[in-house]
């Protein structure tokens, strides 16, 4: 009987440090990137209730999180906000957006990007 309450126990330690991994590795970056993407969407002054759709998934081949947004009064436009923290901008946030696979210009979209973004992309320019 000792035998099996030694694997009981080895097997329950195994499980609570693979919640305590998915946790620290999952769980808590992307509720991370959900406020940072709330944040950035409140520094554009854009609330909950303009927002048609909204997705948001882990990023495998870059790292961090991608929230795809689509707003009621831009439906043509697919808005990705990437959050990563390495990205050095306000929120670690960058903004795309996509018409049918093509990439728009800020002049295009409805909802731009922050100006501390547009001045980071006019420089790499």
């Amino acid at each position: 009987m000792k035998k099996y309450k030694k694997w009981w126990i080895t097997i329950g330690i195994v499980l609570i440090l693979c919640v305590i991994g998915y946790v620290y590795w999952f769980a808590i970056p992307k509720h991370t990137a959900n406020k940072a993407v709330d944040n950035y969407l409140a520094e554009q002054k854009i609330t909950s209730s303009q927002i048609d759709t909204r997705v948001i998934k882990k990023d495998w081949k870059m790292g961090g999180y991608l929230t795809t947004i689509i707003f009621k009064d831009d439906p043509n436009l697919k808005y990705e906000y990437s959050y990563d923290e390495r990205i050095d901008l306000p929120y670690h946030v960058f903004v795309d957006a996509y018409k049918d696979g093509s990439g728009q210009t800020e002049g295009e979209m409805k909802h731009p990007p922050l100006e501390e973004q547009l001045k980071e992309m006019n420089k790499s320019k």
